[in-house]
C-alpha cells in the first residue's frame, strides 16, 4: 500500500484528500456559552491594510485599456444593429397586425 507525504495510506474512504487540508486535524469546537470576540482594528491600522491592499493590486496597461474600451464600443455597435432589426420587425408585425382589423 503506498503512502502519502503525510505518512498515512488511502484513509477510510479509499481515495486522497482533497483541498490540501490533513484529516487528522479536528475543526476547532466552537463554545456555545460565549460568542467568538473579534478584535477591533483601529484607524491607523486600517489605513496600513488599505495601502498594503491597494499595493497588490495588478492595474491594466495603457495598451490593455485601449483595447477593453475598444470592444465595449464594438459590442454597443452590435447591440445597437440587432434591437434596431428586431424594433423594426416588431413594428411590421404590428402595423400588419393593426391593418387586418381595419
Amino acid at each position: 500500500m503506498a503512502k502519502s507525504k503525510s505518512g498515512h495510506g488511502k484513509g477510510a474512504r479509499g481515495g486522497q484528500n482533497r483541498g490540501g487540508a490533513s484529516s487528522d486535524v479536528a475543526a476547532p469546537a466552537k463554545t456555545a456559552d460565549r460568542p467568538s470576540a473579534k478584535k477591533r482594528t483601529g484607524p491607523l491600522r486600517f489605513l496600513q491594510q488599505v495601502r498594503a491592499e491597494g499595493a497588490k493590486v495588478t492595474y491594466p496597461t495603457r495598451k490593455e485599456t485601449g483595447i477593453t474600451t475598444l470592444m465595449v464600443f464594438i459590442m454597443v455597435a452590435v447591440a445597437s444593429v440587432f434591437f434596431l432589426l428586431v424594433d423594426i420587425i416588431i413594428q411590421t408585425g404590428v402595423g400588419f397586425v393593426l391593418d387586418l382589423g381595419s
